[in-house]
């Protein structure tokens, strides 16, 4: 008999959030949380057969050297054994324990949503079926999940610079595709959303985003403004103002930035946080990406 049946080792709980504890056979050498969305650069530990069940609805990529895996899907009897591969992906609902073996120890980048955030994009895009069902995937080559896990890693690695509206808008993108792909028949009939913002949901998003600039702004926060679903409220905006809520957010806080930046009594570290960026790192870098230089360099030039 197989020695799934006998293995000594607990079933393991993953919770990507940054400092949750690390559970039996797995590692993580970096975790940033924005708000409904954990980023994790994860590692498995060589172990002889451990059940893993997850506390967010994930997305894992592998990142590093091929290796050798052993699995068996939820509710089955089969083993499975295969080579993963650098770029391939794992999926799955992950309140479904899943039993996994292997002798390396392989490197992992995971996308993490909450899961009442997975739910409500559920909701919003397919018919009001908030009670999504994934199929299990192993070793899936997906173009779009590495699109989307190559920008989020990007945010891992500049520590969250594009700040909680880009990661909750990857998030519900991926959220889409997972479910339009690999969802049940009952959760992937996409609901088409047509047309912008009313003047009136615009004003009252524009005037909010404004009023709170200096803090952080969520894309469910801003839906609930417009009165509208996180999933229906990015496609509306960017139909109504031609960028994202993201990018909207970033030009505002660097128009800011741009006039606090005249005043040379104010420190570059201080009109960071006043503009809505978590340090003046972030805030150089999306200052040069829009404009093309940095902010000492535009105090410098503008004196």
């Amino acid at each position: 008999m197989d020695s799934i049946e006998h293995s000594s080792h607990a079933d393991s709980t993953i919770d990507f959030v940054p400092g949750a504890p690390s559970p039996h056979g797995l590692g993580f050498s970096n975790r940033l949380r924005l708000g409904s969305v954990s980023l994790a650069q994860c590692y498995v530990l060589p172990n002889d057969g451990i059940h893993i069940a997850g506390s967010q609805v994930a997305v894992g990529i592998y990142d590093g050297a091929n290796f050798h895996m052993d699995w068996r899907l939820p509710e089955s009897d089969c083993t499975h054994s295969g080579t993963m591969h650098r770029g391939q992906a794992h999926l799955g609902d992950g309140r479904i324990p899943l039993w996994v073996r292997s002798t390396a120890s392989p490197s992992f980048f995971a996308f993490a949503m909450d899961e009442s955030f997975f739910a409500e994009v559920s909701r919003s895009a397919f018919d009001g079926a908030s009670d999504y069902a994934l199929q299990t995937m192993i070793g899936v080559e997906d173009p779009v999940i590495r699109v989307i896990s190559r920008l989020a890693q990007r945010e891992l690695r500049q520590g969250g610079v594009g700040g909680r509206l880009l990661a909750e808008g990857m998030a519900s993108a991926l959220a889409v595709h997972v479910l339009r792909t690999y969802g049940a028949a009952s959760t992937n009939r996409i609901r088409v959303h047509k047309g912008g913002l009313a003047m009136g949901q615009l004003r009252r998003v524009m005037e909010y985003i404004d009023a709170n600039i200096s803090d952080e702004l969520s894309l469910t926060d801003l839906a609930k403004i417009a009165g509208l679903s996180s999933h229906h409220f990015g496609h509306a905006f960017k139909a109504t103002t031609g960028r994202s809520p993201h990018r909207y957010v970033i030009e505002k806080r660097i128009h800011r930035a741009r006039h606090l930046l005249l005043d040379e009594k104010t420190s570059i570290a201080e009109i960071a946080l006043d503009a809505g960026f978590s340090n003046q790192s972030h805030l150089t870098i999306n200052f040069r990406r829009l404009t093309g230089i940095t902010p000492a360099q535009f105090r410098r030039c503008r004196n």
